[in-house]
């Protein structure tokens, strides 16, 4: 697998963009981890980074951070360009 090391999902429950990010990195062979973007420790996280989102998925590769927009760009499908300027 890609050095994917330092990329982090935010997710919540049934968010359709989440899986679709998730199914985009695995099929490019980039580890990531999973955190609850639900949870205090992710919320404390993302707020300490300025990241003040509601919407899920954030991806976070070491101190950047994308956001839906950023990731989607209003669609359903994943802007590779964003991702493959964070590898």
């Amino acid at each position: 697998m890609k050095d994917g090391a330092g990329f982090i999902v935010y997710t919540l429950d049934f968010c359709p963009r989440c899986e679709i990010l998730k199914e985009y990195l695995a099929s490019r062979n980039i580890e990531f981890s999973i955190a609850d973007m639900s949870s205090a420790t992710s919320l404390t996280e993302l707020r300490v980074n300025g990241v003040f989102v509601q919407e899920a998925p954030v991806l976070q590769k070491d101190k950047t951070f994308l956001t839906t927009r950023e990731l989607f760009g209003g669609s359903d499908k994943v802007n590779e360009s964003v991702i493959a300027a964070l590898q």
